[in-house]
């Protein structure tokens, strides 16, 4: 799933340590520093890294945002301005401190390690939360496309999910979330695929291939999910269970911190209201969810009057800033 939150034709040359301008094009907000390239985790050899953007001059420990990028799991990139991270206008205002995390993509990432990935992130900076001056108990999630499905999967599964658990570094550190702010996600990768166009080929000698990915057919989830899932397809219960297990509609229950979902009307990319059916049942199990569609909306940041609102509201209430 495509990146939409940068802005088109801008370049953004950030070094380590600088203060962020504060004014924009939208108005004034306080200065924030940054802070990138940080190694949360190293994993089969790999640095796995963060970016952080940080009210500048606050001495109290301050809520936290953590924005996971989106790109059908195969692409995009972490953030390297606050100003990338859809909603910073509100963050900033509200001067939460803002991160944006890196994960496995593509084959080498794939489910469960892509969510693996995430909560590790998470696990980094509430041990790290003196040095970032922020308060481990206020953080939450973000996340747009495969982003939402990703910050939803951190605030929801149980401490003990089954992803190959905290690196080492980070052993006995909760993955837990304050809440989870996402939009766009697909909620329910069965039904994703079932959805999704065939991508079989049947050769002239009767032999069965598969396509690659064509980015001009909507809802193309079938060779990306063969590749995720590393060659894992829902064509039994087992696998299904899998399939399940690995997005947020197998985690329905009471018990899940406060989350904001939103769908695009007509999103052409995760069509059919996947965030509605989650939201729907989530609040018949009795869950704290609040839902969002933006009218004519597509696959894109929320939008539509109203919706600050509803996005500043959920803001203050669980994460309450100063």
């Amino acid at each position: 799933m495509k990146r939409f939150l940068l802005a088109a034709g801008i370049s953004w040359l950030l070094a380590c340590s600088t203060v962020l301008s504060a004014e924009t094009a939208s108005g004034a907000f306080p200065p924030y520093t940054s802070e990138l390239d940080i190694v949360y985790a190293n994993v089969a050899g790999t640095d796995l890294k963060l970016n952080a953007f940080l009210p500048a001059g606050r001495t109290n420990p301050v809520p936290a945002i953590v924005e996971i990028h989106g790109g059908w799991w195969t692409g995009g990139g972490v953030a390297t301005a606050a100003e990338h991270v859809g909603g910073w206008q509100i963050f900033m205002r509200d001067r939460l401190a803002i991160f944006s995390i890196e994960y496995r993509l593509g084959e080498a990432g794939g489910f469960p390690q892509s969510i693996r990935d995430c909560r590790n992130a998470i696990r980094f900076l509430r041990q790290n939360a003196k040095r970032f001056n922020i308060d481990p108990d206020r953080m939450a999630v973000t996340g747009g496309s495969a982003g939402g499905h990703l910050s939803l999967m951190v605030a929801m599964v149980p401490e003990n999910f089954d992803d190959g658990g905290p690196v080492p570094e980070l052993a006995g550190v909760s993955a837990r979330v304050a809440g989870s702010f996402s939009y766009i996600p697909p909620t329910d990768f069965v039904r994703f695929w079932t959805e999704g166009p065939d991508d079989v080929i049947t050769n002239q000698d009767g032999t069965i291939t598969y396509r690659r990915v064509d980015e001009k057919i909507p809802n193309d989830v079938r060779p990306h999910f063969r590749t995720l899932f590393h060659g894992v397809i829902p064509d039994t219960v087992e696998h299904k269970t899998i399939y399940t297990n690995t997005c947020p509609i197998g985690w329905i229950r009471k018990d899940v911190p406060p989350l904001l979902i939103c769908d695009g009307e007509k999103d052409p990319i995760v069509p059919g209201l996947e965030g509605k059916e989650l939201h729907e049942k989530l609040q018949a199990a009795g869950a704290d969810t609040t839902y969002w569609m933006t009218p004519n909306g597509g696959h894109a940041f929320p939008g539509g009057p109203g919706f600050e609102k509803v996005l500043d509201d959920f803001i203050f209430r669980t994460l309450r800033p100063e």
